[in-house]
């Protein structure tokens, strides 16, 4: 199973030495040890998925959190038919309150719903960079309204991204419907614990790797990793059986040789008895006749 070191070990990635912004380089596959404790214990198949995706969400925050802390909350987008669009938000709007939190980055505005769970939140807008209105945000099913289901899609930079928990729960539903299936039955619990083991270490290195105080996180994403790992997992069990099958026809051919070299002494064997019964019958009938 692949593992992290491998990942880096072809990756342009800097990280910071002893928590300082000024001391930098590249970071080696030898680091990844020292920065991440790699003690995880296996678990069953869909809590790992669940859990590696978790890690996941957990380091594109962090990977995304230096951008999405200093980008306006702005509204791009709103989709059709989601709580913000019956509410009235508009593209356009810019939000400054989440109930009573004061708003003033993309980042608050996630953290403001996530944190302070609600079914109806309340938003406060600057429309047309004038008007100030106010609106509530319903869900139907009563379930809380967070940054992922809110229907806004802010403007910002397109490698910036913020995972909540249903959407961590939605890359592993994806996993287990795309990916899942052409690993082999045999071997999907141990993949999805070695994903698990590279998406915890990923997000345990991810401290010293990006500088949360910087305007660009470092170019290392989540998806990038999962491809890597998923690829590499199928050219390694195609590796091991491909292995397998020549062993055993090496072993098949031995065999054969044996059994024919059996067969042939055995033959043999028969021959020659066959021939000393016959040399012992004509001596005696030999002897009769004398």
């Amino acid at each position: 199973m692949p593992n992290l070191e491998e990942y880096v070990s072809y990756q342009a990635i800097d990280f910071r030495i002893n928590n300082s912004t000024l001391n930098t380089r590249r970071l080696k596959p030898s680091d990844i040890p020292k920065l991440a404790d790699d003690a995880i214990v296996p678990v069953g198949l869909d809590d790992a998925v669940n859990r590696a995706f978790q890690y996941f969400a957990e380091f594109e925050n962090k990977r995304s959190g230096p951008i999405l802390t200093v980008t306006p909350a702005n509204v791009e987008f709103v989709e059709p038919g989601s709580p913000a669009d019956v509410a009235g938000v508009k593209p356009g709007d810019l939000v400054l309150y989440v109930s009573s939190i004061k708003i003033e980055s993309v980042m608050g505005y996630y953290q403001a719903l996530n944190e302070k769970l609600s079914s109806e939140p309340s938003l406060k807008l600057l429309r047309n960079k004038q008007n100030t209105i106010s609106v509530a945000m319903k869900n139907p099913a009563r379930t809380p309204i967070t940054g992922g289901n809110s229907g806004i899609r802010f403007a910002i930079p397109p490698e910036a991204v913020y995972l909540t928990e249903q959407d961590s729960k939605r890359m592993a539903e994806q996993y287990r419907r795309e990916m899942l299936p052409a690993i082999s039955v045999d071997w999907r619990t141990e993949a999805a614990n070695n994903l698990m083991q590279n998406a915890k270490r990923l997000n345990l290195i991810s401290k010293a790797v990006i500088d949360p105080s910087g305007s660009s996180p470092v170019k290392l994403q989540a998806k990038d990793i999962l491809n890597w790992q998923h690829k590499k997992v199928l050219e390694g069990i195609d590796a091991y059986f491909s292995q397998r099958r020549k062993i055993e026809n090496k072993n098949a051919f031995y065999l054969t040789g044996m059994g024919d070299a059996v067969v042939g002494f055995v033959c043999s064997l028969v021959i020659f008895v066959i021939a000393g019964a016959l040399f012992w019958y004509q001596r005696r009938l030999a002897g009769k006749k004398s």
